[in-house]
């Protein structure tokens, strides 16, 4: 399986200095399960949805052979989120635009997962993450692409807070990917598209 994940800082891993991130051990599991797995990173640091919108299809063509097994992962929303001049970098509606424009292009090629953002660090002032992850989620819903949830899930990581706290205060550390890596490792929708590679 060929499988390109698109996104931010946190799909690139940024912070772990065994340069992993949960991209790295979520793959690194699925092989040492027996699964031939091919992973290209292309988190990109500060990526908004806008960023992912103009690039993924390009660098997933130029990725996935028609002759091999290939799926898309996403994982945006943050830096769509951080306030720049007192605004958002990426207006809200803009972010579900961009979510639905590129899911349908996506799921009509191929296989595809959605990874939520974290919940911020500093706590959701005035609800604007959550309302972002809800508005995906919906989108999602919509167009039958699995959804994992880890704004919720974040909200109980112990490792990630503290080595994101201990560090620039966003991102975690090996411990804190690891985290999610696990939660990610046992997900069905994951463990489904590993088994219809094998297939």
């Amino acid at each position: 399986m060929r499988v390109c994940f698109f996104g931010d800082s946190f799909v690139n891993g940024y912070g772990d200095p065994d340069y992993q991130g949960w991209v790295g051990r979520l793959c690194r599991s699925a092989r040492s399960q027996g699964h031939d797995v091919t992973a290209y990173n292309c988190g990109v640091r500060r990526a908004t949805s806008e960023d992912v919108k103009a690039s993924w299809l390009t660098e997933a063509t130029a990725r996935l052979s028609p002759e091999a097994f290939g799926a898309v992962i996403f994982s945006f929303g943050a830096n769509d989120r951080v306030l720049e001049n007192g605004q958002p970098r990426v207006a809200p509606h803009r972010v579900l635009e961009n979510t639905r424009a590129i899911l349908s292009a996506a799921v009509a090629r191929w296989p595809t997962l959605f990874i939520a953002s974290p919940r911020p660090m500093g706590g959701d002032t005035g609800g604007a993450a959550a309302a972002q992850v809800n508005g995906i989620k919906e989108i999602c819903d919509a167009q039958s692409v699995p959804l994992f949830d880890t704004f919720t899930a974040s909200a109980s990581f112990t490792h990630w807070q503290a080595e994101a706290m201990a560090g620039d205060g966003v991102h975690p550390g090996a411990r804190g990917y690891e985290e999610l890596a696990r939660l990610l490792d046992v997900w069905p929708p994951w463990r489904a598209l590993l088994q219809k590679a094998r297939a």
